[in-house]
């Protein structure tokens, strides 16, 4: 018979077997409890991280001034006493209820009946509430019982945060060292029994991932870790093949890990592979960029969480490029290879793996470092040797980053300006709230002046806003800059800092949290964190002011008719005349014997709706003279006639216009040398695909 409890002892930092009786064996709605709160990602609350209790004395939240095992004594002098749970939680600010519980593990127990039955593990735990000053809490048991006789597994069912009930194994709560190991113990004896085998598990990961991978795999509990690893080896034709590729009696997997990856690796990866799944994953990095030192490699392979912030449990094998590559972050993966790679010819491998294993096993990498990476990975050509050399000898840091950023912001002035369309949605993000303005970014010629005026590296995201991966949006308030925002997918917003990539502000917070909620937007990051409903009700009777100006090239028609004479700019003939020649209008037929003073009046009258063309043409104006031209030469709403379109563009051109001089010098051509309908379609097309592209519109 099996029947243990586990507590966490405060002064040793883990947890052990519990040796009280009382402890171990009452229920667990008899035993006092104790919840420890600790506040974290909270920019607004002094001393965070700092554990607290609720104190019914004084009816608020104390700071703890000591723990020792099962008991905890505030700032106050205040002791409370019993098992202690400790739950995260993640606040706004004051008096702002948490958007998803914590849970505080009490208590865990291993029990089994007789040898061969039911292993029981459960867990008693604290599902917690909590603001500043308040804290909610309710008893609840989670367990996992399995028969490895009869291969039968129960879970207990929870309601996490936003979804259904759930299996209580997808909540944060992880299984300590000491319970894995102990009901590993247990659930081995029982297939020894089972099948006269006592399998070895030496895996160095021990988590509910682990047990469960057990039940799958008892005699390589490894294989289940690497099935993100080999999706493409165990899938035919959409279906799940994996327990085909890797049967669950297989003893030894490492011989099909080989022959399917086509390697003969060193004898210390078969030894590493016994204790972490993820040596294949880092062999097979390293194999991919050609490293050759064994001895630089191994340590690597004892790796089980990341590479550099990147989850190892995320990267798969493409079969087809034979290399080991991700879906999420590739981006970030292609920029941290191609750093490696060029560390790797500049200084060798000692100096390249060095650096990796640090980011790797403690610090990782922080925002900053991996924009300076995708800085270099994107623009490496147009950087100065200077600024790659202080790279190379000192790693991303805060200074190359900077350094980075305004090299970029340097030689992107020199680029074409490009314009940016935006749709219906993203029009409206463009708003005043109070005195705040959220503007989209016009043009990526804006894009150097918010790098500057940030000090961060959006001037590198040129590519990705022209092709619409991404919407800048900024936020000023009068003359100074307070925010800059990120949006992908749409609605996601993936940024929003404020100078030097610093948190925001509590009122510049506010506003965009408001902003965000209003517009309908997805905060995927805890940049933006968010308010009470007190806070919300302070902008329940703010007036949002639209603030975005179309472009010319966004306006339909109707629109454009409603320009003021005094209001049109460059562009304003070139769009009137697209969008009457892609239109319906048809024009007015002339009634017999009618006369016009002059061709202005004639065809004002055979189409109202140019009259502004025609008018602006008559007055000398350079752009409505090569568009009267270009309509005379399309015929699309006028008859088409190429000697009037030759005198309109030469007229153009010889008040300086030089695009007009050059379509002059096309029509010239094709009169003399002749042109068919056909010819003059492509033309067309030609035109206004140009017209397009010069506009940002592609």
């Amino acid at each position: 018979m099996l029947d243990v409890a586990f507590t966490y002892n405060y002064e040793e930092g883990k947890w052990i077997r519990c040796t009280d009786t009382e402890l171990a064996k009452k229920e667990i709605e008899d035993i006092p409890c104790v919840t420890l709160i600790n506040y974290i990602s909270n920019p607004y609350r002094p001393n965070t991280n700092s554990k607290f209790v609720f104190c019914p004395k004084h009816g608020v939240m104390e700071r703890i001034e000591s723990i020792s095992n099962h008991r905890a004594v505030s700032e106050n002098g205040c002791c409370f006493e019993g098992l202690l749970g400790f739950a995260e939680i993640t606040i706004g600010y004051d008096g702002y209820y948490a958007t998803s519980p914590g849970f505080a593990p009490l208590r865990w127990r291993i029990y089994q009946s007789a040898p061969l039955k039911y292993i029981n593990i459960a867990c008693d735990v604290l599902k917690v509430n909590a603001d500043i000053n308040h804290v909610v809490t309710k008893v609840m048991s989670f367990s996992l019982s399995v028969d490895i006789i009869k291969d039968k597994i129960f879970i207990s069912k929870c309601r996490l945060p936003k979804s259904n009930v759930n299996n209580w194994t997808e909540t944060d709560i992880e299984i300590p060292d000491v319970v894995v190991e102990t009901a590993m113990e247990a659930m081995r004896e029982c297939t020894l029994y089972k099948t006269g085998i006592k399998p070895s598990v030496l895996c160095q990961i021990k988590n509910k991932t682990t047990l469960m991978a057990y039940l799958e795999r008892p005699f390589d509990v490894n294989i289940v870790f690497l099935k993100q690893f080999f999706r493409e080896f165990t899938t035919r034709d959409g279906d799940d093949i994996f327990d085909e590729v890797f049967t669950r009696e297989e003893k030894n997997n490492y011989r099909i890990i080989c022959d399917l990856l086509k390697i003969r690796p060193p004898k210390s990866l078969r030894k590493a592979y016994a204790f972490n799944p993820y040596a294949i994953v880092w062999y097979m990095i390293f194999k991919q960029w050609g490293i050759k030192d064994i001895n630089y490699m191994h340590k690597f392979f004892y790796l089980d969480d990341s590479i550099a912030s990147m989850y190892l449990k995320k990267f798969y094998f493409d079969k087809e490029a034979n290399q080991v590559t991700r879906d999420y972050s590739l981006k970030n993966w292609e920029a941290l290879e191609y750093y490696c790679h060029w560390v790797l010819e500049q200084k060798g491998e000692k100096r390249m793996l060095k650096w990796l294993y640090r980011v790797s096993s403690e610090t990782g990498l922080n925002r900053l470092q991996w924009d300076a990476l995708l800085a270099f990975h994107d623009y490496h050509e147009q950087l100065s040797e200077e600024v790659k050399e202080r790279l190379l000898k000192d790693g991303p840091t805060v200074y190359v980053h900077d350094a980075i950023s305004t090299e970029v912001t340097a030689f992107m002035e020199n680029w074409r300006s490009t314009k940016i369309n935006y749709n219906e949605t993203e029009q409206s993000y463009s708003c005043r709230i109070k005195e705040y303005e959220f503007r989209l970014l016009p043009n990526t010629g804006m894009l150097p002046k918010l790098g500057a005026a940030f000090n961060n590296c959006v001037a590198t995201y040129r590519d990705r806003i022209i092709r619409h991966q991404s919407v800048i949006v900024y936020v000023m308030n009068s003359d100074d800059y307070m925010a800059c925002i990120e949006i992908k997918k749409g609605c996601h917003i993936t940024q929003a800092l404020g100078k030097y990539n610093s948190r925001l502000n509590k009122e510049v917070n506010n506003v965009c949290y408001y902003w965000a909620k209003r517009s309908n937007l997805v905060m995927d990051v805890d940049d933006i964190l968010p308010m009470s409903p007190d806070e919300l009700r302070e902008f329940d009777d703010v007036i949002v002011e639209p603030i975005y100006v179309k472009s010319v090239h966004e306006m339909s028609l109707e629109e454009l008719k409603d320009i003021p004479e005094n209001k049109i700019c460059d562009g304003y003939y070139l769009r009137l005349e697209y969008l009457l020649s892609s239109s319906t209008i048809c024009p007015a037929p002339v009634p017999t014997g009618m006369e016009f003073n002059d061709e202005i009046s004639r065809l004002t009258y055979l189409l109202p709706e140019g009259e502004q063309i025609f008018k602006a043409a008559d007055n000398g104006n350079p752009e409505a003279m090569m568009v009267l031209g270009l309509m005379y030469f399309k015929g699309h709403v006028i008859d088409r006639n190429f000697d009037q379109a030759l005198k309109w563009l030469k007229m153009s051109a010889d008040s300086g216009n030089k695009e007009a001089a050059k379509k002059a010098k096309q029509l010239q051509n094709y009169m003399e040398t002749g042109i068919t309908n056909r010819e003059l379609e492509i033309l067309d097309a030609l035109s206004n695909l140009r017209r397009l592209l010069a506009a940002g519109a592609y």
